[in-house]
């Protein structure tokens, strides 16, 4: 199935590409230009072609919330800039820059008005947006230029997503856009402090009652030496307790071992979509949790935790050793508190088939697009392929031009005239941790597959490993790149993907309501503010307002 869906994806490219060839030849003039194209023109369209003559792109960029400039560095002037004027002859100038919802209205202002910059980012919640923008035929056409000009490292990770992250953006046969790595394995895991439990001579958990138990010696036998009664439970977030994918702090792994897939858009057995914060299943989660917190095996102040960071500080000061989060979200701080502070990171709890359920990433994220007025489509190609060659090390010199600033702590969202946008591989994670691993336990380091980012990571972990350096970064690079890494492909995991991720028509009308309703719901449940019955009437309820209509439009989509 895998290289059917890849051999499909590029079918459909190639088959595109050939027809506008032919299509070309066939009309009456074109087959002798054609014919007589200049070597230079036919470089061109290459990866990392050069323009004979300068040429400008202006650039539509979220912007990093902390860019942290330094050496005269900017967004609109600096040495990744400077390098895709020099080696691509692109001047590459931002027509406007701006964050989150504000980027949002300022694209949707450009869209109604006629005046879209060259190139720009969608973000990848409004994928409506993009549809529309095709519909307008407002993007170009990039399948000739992903076939001609893609780059060999842009072109192998797309196809590790068995063309999930392309299908969506092929539209009537032509690409409309590129995404961003939506990176698999980035599903929330269990963290323990493996030291306390250590000391308690306790074993890894499989079960919720397993975890309980854990739970229960933290708080009565301290081993944080935090004092009596001090020690809390599981650490959960305020804001959102219960979402999705890779939402730290959060408790969907103890929704996914009861099969149940909260906020999520699915289908059952029969091909009929639901919404998965519906089910009976998540009333049975919702149980689990409401005991746990009656029991005290949840913090009993994680309610009041609604600050920045007030959530994660209850890690890091020691006070907490449970919670669910990413592969990366260890709270490397901890070490300031407690220098001999370790973490373990378990698939738990399992369902009752011994499996770890957990959901899959959408299958893009935020999209790169080129205005259709543009006459050089391929120019999105060529500044992706230089400044990846260049991040990752492709391209030596390159590397070395920009990493010093990086090191100094430089957002790559501000140097990049793409932003945030990545490109990595689906499963990059577990693939560098086991390399990590290798090096960790015999001393070898199979570098020739890694590139120079991850070759740092690796020589972090195995320092930290090896006790020549304990401070945050290399305590960061050891749980997140060897400890925790490991886990996310072992032969428990079962990923789960969602029927549907994004927006619907009547979205913005409906979703801000039925959201307050159901995150409502899930607070007053868990503390006992309401009964557990209540789920039934929050079910009713949902539907009455809007759930009903927003459940038959994923269904006609999905059509």
């Amino acid at each position: 199935m895998k290289y059917r869906k890849r051999y499909l994806i590029l079918l459909v490219l190639t088959v595109m590409v050939l027809s506008a060839c032919g299509a070309a030849e066939s009309t009456s003039g074109k087959k002798a230009e054609k014919n007589v194209e200049s070597v230079e023109d036919s470089q061109v369209m290459t990866p990392l072609g050069k323009y004979p003559e300068r040429i400008t792109v202006e650039v539509a960029k979220i912007i990093a919330a902390n860019p942290n400039l330094v050496d005269g560095q900017t967004p609109e002037d600096n040495v990744l800039l400077d390098w895709i004027r020099n080696e691509l002859n692109i001047d590459t100038k931002i027509a406007w820059q701006s964050q989150g919802s504000e980027y949002n209205n300022k694209l949707s202002l450009n869209v109604a008005g006629g005046e879209l910059p060259d190139m720009f980012v969608i973000p990848g919640e409004n994928y409506l947006t993009f549809r529309q923008m095709v519909d307008n035929d407002l993007l170009a056409d990039l399948t000739e230029a992903y076939e001609k000009c893609a780059g060999d490292y842009l072109k192998d990770t797309f196809e590790s997503y068995n063309g999930k992250n392309l299908e969506p953006l092929i539209i009537d046969g032509k690409l409309r856009a590129i995404s961003t790595a939506s990176l698999g394995y980035g599903h929330n895991i269990l963290w323990l402090r493996k030291d306390w439990m250590d000391k308690l001579g306790l074993q890894e958990p499989k079960t919720i009652d397993d975890l309980k138990h854990i739970i229960r010696e933290f708080i009565d036998k301290d081993p944080g030496n935090n004092g009596a009664g001090n020690t809390v439970g599981l650490a959960l977030d305020a804001v959102n307790p219960v979402g999705g994918y890779a939402n730290r702090h959060g408790a969907e792994p103890i929704f996914h071992s009861v099969e149940a897939y909260p906020k999520q858009w699915m289908k059952d057995e029969n091909g009929k979509v639901y919404y998965g914060s519906t089910t009976l299943q998540v009333k049975e989660g919702l149980e689990i949790l409401r005991d746990m917190y009656q029991e005290g095996l949840i913090d009993k102040q994680f309610l009041s935790r609604l600050g920045s960071g007030e959530t994660e500080a209850v890690l890091s000061s020691g006070l907490s050793g449970a919670y669910f989060g990413p592969w990366w979200a260890v709270p490397g701080d901890v070490i300031n508190t407690d220098p001999d502070a370790e973490f373990i990171a378990v698939n738990a709890p399992l369902d009752a088939n011994g499996k770890f359920n957990h959901l899959t990433p959408a299958p893009t994220g935020d999209l790169l697009a080129i205005n259709k007025k543009y006459e050089h489509p391929e120019v999105l190609f060529k500044i992706v392929n230089l400044e990846f060659d260049m991040y990752r090390g492709f391209n030596e010199e390159g590397n070395a031009a920009i990493q010093p600033l990086v090191d100094k702590g430089i957002s790559r969202i501000a140097l990049f005239p793409t932003g945030d946008f990545n490109v990595d591989y689906y499963d990059v994670v577990p693939k560098l941790g086991h390399i990590i691993k290798e090096y960790i336990d015999t001393g070898n380091l199979n570098s020739e597959t890694i590139s120079e980012y991850d070759k740092s990571q690796a020589e972090r972990a195995k320092q930290f490993a090896d006790g020549v350096n304990k401070d945050i970064n290399h305590f960061k690079a050891y749980h997140r790149r060897y400890i925790s890494s490991n886990i996310l492909d072992a032969p428990e995991n079962h990923p789960v993907d969602a029927a549907y991720n994004y927006t619907t028509t009547s979205s913005s009308l409906l979703k801000p309501t039925l959201d307050k309703l159901e995150n409502q719901m899930y607070l007053q449940i868990i503390i006992g503010e309401k009964p557990l019955d209540y789920f039934d009437e929050f079910v009713q309820q949902w539907y009455e307002l809007g759930g009903d209509v927003l459940t038959q439009e994923v269904e006609e989509i999905l059509n």
